[in-house]
């Protein structure tokens, strides 16, 4: 088999993860995807669900703030006066 062939062979092992080692697998302990909480930290401790939804709720309340200002004020536009 040529080398060219041989590179392209190794190519494509790499591009769908076939040439993967062993121990790159154990490394981690067997787990794929990402590790949120790694080490010992004692810190607060939050799942990306709950801030997603922390964050979205704050959003909310800020929106809801600025209509009841605009009702509050009557809706009008800040102009000056005789204009």
């Amino acid at each position: 088999m040529s080398e060219k062939a041989q590179l392209a062979k190794d190519a494509i092992k790499r591009r769908q993860g076939g040439g993967k080692s062993p121990s790159k697998a154990t490394e981690n302990g067997g787990q794929s995807g990402l590790n949120f909480y790694s080490g010992d930290v004692s810190s607060l401790k939050v799942q990306p669900n709950t801030v997603l939804i922390i964050s979205l709720v704050y959003l909310g309340i800020v929106v809801l703030l600025h209509i009841f200002s605009k009702l509050r004020s009557g809706g009008a536009e800040a102009t000056p006066e005789g204009q």
